[in-house]
């Protein structure tokens, strides 16, 4: 993260610390059955309603980054949420209105969650789901075991790159068509009393800010760079075609592994990296022209605000 950033964050973190509050909490903590460092992990669960709830909110604890989404539509209008300092894995709590994303019968709660750098912390999400009917009567959920748990496609590698194998799950991970033989029981974790940082009306984020096109490229052998006009904090995304099944490319610090569909889209998930002169590469398999298009996607903290869905 460059000085400017830093100054940024710091500033936007002295305006959350009014905004939020601590508080010692014990909450339920589950985990994908075998925690390692890297890896990126998806969650999700069935809650069913028999009618459409008047009024339903959410609680997700988290010690690393995550994203939302009920029945397929992101909750959040952010990339990921808490924003974090490098090196922070204090557990915050993000509360939010879930209401206009539920519907009469089955609904799919499902989280994206990453941990904030590479270490290992068995405390991955904790969350608490409660929704009022018509008639009054509560009804809710938390995290146990009924929670169900699939590696992601996207590890977090080291200096703050990532691995995107598109091919390792090709269905949408998020919705009620996937592959349930392949998704396992997570596993609850011991919890203790410890303080947690609330968020109620408003919370950390990060959030695309600008899409950037490079001014020009420059071939180097079998490498492509792409030069854009300033540093920045963010991803470049990349769309490729006629890239073979398995081949990989890499992407100034994402190493992406095609599907060899017609058009397919390589860009990080829930790391950032600062852009400027941006080199692509590849495999045996790589060709210059399988590169369509370049944009370059600054990423930025801010305040998200949680009736602004």
């Amino acid at each position: 993260m460059n000085i400017l950033m830093k100054k940024i964050f710091l500033l936007l973190m002295m305006m959350w610390m009014v905004k939020g509050y601590s508080q010692d909490f014990n909450p339920q903590w589950i985990a994908y059955p075998q925690v390692d460092s890297t890896s990126q992990i998806w969650f999700r669960r069935q809650i069913d309603f028999p009618q459409r709830p008047v009024y339903a909110t959410i609680d997700v604890v988290t010690s690393g980054k995550i994203s939302l989404f009920v029945n397929e539509r992101n909750v959040s209008t952010a990339q990921w949420m808490p924003s974090r300092m490098e090196n922070d894995n204090q557990p915050v709590c993000i509360s939010l209105d879930i209401t206009r994303f539920l519907q009469q019968g089955s609904n799919t709660i499902a989280i994206w969650y990453a941990p904030g750098f590479e270490h290992l912390n068995e405390k991955q999400i904790a969350v608490s789901v409660v929704g009022k009917m018509k008639d009054n009567t509560k009804v809710g959920m938390t995290s146990d075991n009924q929670w169900l748990t699939h590696r992601a496609n996207v590890t977090l590698l080291d200096e703050g790159r990532e691995l995107l194998d598109a091919n390792s799950y090709p269905m949408k991970w998020n919705s009620e068509d996937i592959d349930w033989a392949t998704w396992i029981s997570a596993r609850m974790v011991p919890s203790q009393l410890e303080s947690i940082k609330y968020y109620l009306s408003s919370y950390p984020a990060e959030k695309r800010s600008k899409t950037f096109i490079p001014r020009y490229f420059d071939v180097v052998g079998d490498s492509v760079y792409y030069q854009f006009d300033k540093t920045f904090r963010g991803q470049v995304r990349v769309t490729l075609r006629n890239a073979k099944r398995g081949e990989r490319i890499n992407i100034n610090g994402l190493e992406y592994v095609c599907t060899g569909e017609t058009d397919e889209q390589a860009c990080r998930q829930m790391t950032v990296s600062d852009n400027k002169r941006v080199l692509i590469y590849g495999d045996k398999y790589f060709k210059k022209d399988q590169i369509q298009t370049v944009e370059g996607l600054e990423i930025v903290p801010y305040i998200h605000n949680s009736y602004q869905y």
